[in-house]
């Protein structure tokens, strides 16, 4: 059984459909990449899979007993607590059964009642399974792997710039090792040598995974296989991503030429129409059009919409393209003491640095 299994989906907003009918699964072991231009409805599709909006048909089945996990940048985090607070949730169950095994101990001190002694027993038992022993070893090992050092352990949630709070939102979703993983652009605020490790990360990760990311490396990287989400419909390919947009390619190219053979044959039955219906073969004529208006039509094959970009030059009689003087940048508080430099034209200019720094 598949762990997901999406059947007739349609979903809409307003006057503007985003897919029709779409059905795709989720298998064991897979982890797929979402593609699409934006505004496809790729976002809205991990919201609709995880509940929070409702389609306008369809159905979604979820494997019974499956736990997935949704990278939500958006959660709701208590005031005051810091970024090591905010990991330990990931294991709050296991806290809770800690302490209740360290008061069933208590109490067996005070009682000497061996039901109490053995409850802690079962409790010690489920704690060892779950490698709650281990749990500080792999919380350092997130941090580490996503660049959280940089940001501070006693750093308080509620002052982090947006990128960091969305990178201890998927260490924490990392450090709860679900079923499924939801990911949705999780290299935005990573730098290099963090999407490498979450690369290694979720190569060995062997449970099922769904990623929408315009960073095409990196699902060539760690995809099994790939829904294309344009035009209305939602189409799966197998393999990395490379191979899936090679399917695509083959794809268009046969619905293309069958559009072209259609297309050929509907303009011969429509001046076949036109020329007899009005005369000794009107019946022939007639049948013909029933046959038309019954056809099943070919699709266009749907191709990106390309960019344009029109940047108008304006002579200023200076070699300078940009010039910053005295800048200060930050939300609260400045993040780099003021800035002065200048851009000479014809040069290219990158910047360099770790995300909300």
């Amino acid at each position: 059984m598949a762990l997901l299994e999406v059947e007739d989906l349609s979903m809409a907003f307003a006057d503007k459909k985003l897919y029709d009918d779409a059905s795709f699964q989720l298998n064991k072991g897979e982890h797929m990449g979402i593609v699409g231009q934006n505004g496809v409805g790729k976002s809205t599709l991990i919201k609709v899979l995880t509940g929070d909006q409702l389609p306008l048909s369809g159905q979604i089945t979820w494997q019974k007993g499956i736990h997935v996990g949704y990278l939500d940048q958006y959660a709701d985090i208590p005031d005051g607590m810091t970024l090591i607070d905010f990991l330990h949730t990931a294991f709050q169950d296991l806290y809770d059964q800690n302490d209740r095994m360290t008061q069933l101990y208590t109490e067996y001190a005070e009682t000497a009642d061996d039901k109490l002694l053995e409850r802690a027993g079962r409790i010690q038992e489920i704690l060892e399974a779950n490698n709650f022993y281990d749990i500080e070893t792999e919380i350092e090992r997130i941090i580490t792997g996503l660049g959280l050092d940089d940001i501070g352990r006693d750093h308080e949630v509620a002052q982090m710039s947006g990128g960091q709070r969305s990178k201890i939102i998927l260490a924490k979703l990392l450090l709860q090792h679900p079923d499924v993983i939801l990911l949705d652009e999780p290299t935005n605020y990573l730098d290099v040598g963090h999407i490498a490790w979450l690369i290694d990360y979720l190569n060995d990760f062997d449970g099922a995974a769904m990623i929408i990311s315009h960073d095409y490396d990196f699902l060539d990287q760690v995809t099994n296989c790939i829904i294309n989400v344009a035009f209305g419909k939602i189409i799966k390919y197998r393999g990395s991503f490379k191979q899936a947009m090679r399917q695509r390619a083959e794809r268009e190219e046969v619905q293309r030429k069958e559009y072209e053979k259609q297309q050929v044959k509907i303009e011969k039955t429509q001046k076949f129409i036109a020329k007899f219906k009005a005369g000794t073969r009107s019946k022939q004529a007639k049948s013909r059009e029933k046959q038309l208006s019954h056809m099943e039509l070919v699709d266009p094959p749907s191709s990106n919409i390309q960019a344009n970009f029109n940047f108008p030059y304006a002579d200023t009689g200076s070699q300078n393209a940009l010039v910053v003087d005295q800048l200060s940048v930050g939300y609260n508080r400045p993040l780099l003491k003021p800035v002065t430099f200048s851009v000479n034209t014809g040069e290219k200019v990158g910047f360099e640095g770790f995300n909300g720094w």
